[in-house]
């Protein structure tokens, strides 16, 4: 007969399966809480507008320090709003990092040329559309050459960096993890086209052309792994935008 003690059961200690990393990290609540944020920290830093615009004519007078107060406030409400909602959720401190700013084998002289190319391509497109031609708000801001130097280094510095940020940095990575990585580029570039068409009267053809732009800077997001080289497509899109407005601009004063 064994005489060999019974051990009692203990139990064994089960470790939990880590968890799989997503990519990307955030998801919806985020994009909520960001959109409000960034709205929020736009109306707070928007203020002092108050104290420039309660006198007659005060906008006409000081159309270039309103427009860049309101583009500095609109990138800085974006980047506070990333940075808090990453740091405090997520407790990622890389926002630039984390949203794709990053080096890449894509080569940037084929996206500087791409960029360039597709602003005649477009162009080209918007033409078989019929698009009409509208009056840009820009091109009444431009009339002083502070305010055109002003929209030349916000064109092709400031917007599509931060455009390239949130739009192909945030935003199309969670739509790709979500619907997939083609339908994730088309639908971010359709909320591009869209709230671009206030600049444009809101005619839908340059609706139409703006989004293609936006599906070619996703497909260059999305090639890469990185927002370099859309950011310079981007960059280099909006110059020769910007060059045939002061090219515009002289032959009408020639």
């Amino acid at each position: 007969m064994d005489s060999t003690p019974v051990q009692p059961d203990v139990p064994v200690a089960v470790t939990p399966p880590e968890r799989e990393a997503r990519e990307p990290f955030w998801d919806y609540v985020d994009l909520l809480l960001v959109i409000g944020l960034g709205f929020g920290l736009l109306l707070l830093f928007c203020l002092p507008l108050l104290l420039v615009v309660n006198a007659e004519n005060a906008i006409t007078k000081n159309i270039v320090l309103i427009a860049a107060v309101l583009q500095a406030a609109l990138y800085a409400s974006v980047y506070i709003a990333l940075k808090i909602d990453f740091s405090f959720r997520h407790e990622q401190k890389a926002v630039f990092r984390s949203l794709g700013w990053q080096r890449s084998s894509f080569p940037l002289g084929v996206a500087a040329l791409v960029g360039v190319t597709l602003a005649f391509v477009v162009s080209a497109i918007a033409a078989l559309l019929h698009t009409p031609q509208v009056t840009s708000p820009i091109e009444e801001f431009t009339k002083s050459t502070g305010a055109l130097i002003f929209i030349a280094i916000l064109a092709i510095a400031a917007a599509p960096f931060f455009e390239e940020l949130f739009f192909r940095g945030f935003l199309q990575p969670l739509l790709s993890r979500t619907f997939g990585t083609a339908l994730g580029i088309l639908l971010t570039a359709i909320f591009f086209g869209v709230l671009h068409l206030s600049e444009y009267s809101m005619v839908w053809q340059y609706g139409v052309a703006i989004t293609l732009v936006g599906v070619a800077l996703g497909y260059a997001r999305a090639r890469s792994g990185s927002l370099v080289p859309s950011t310079l497509m981007h960059a280099c899109f909006n110059a020769v935008s910007v060059v045939a407005l002061l090219v515009s601009r002289y032959s009408k004063h020639t």
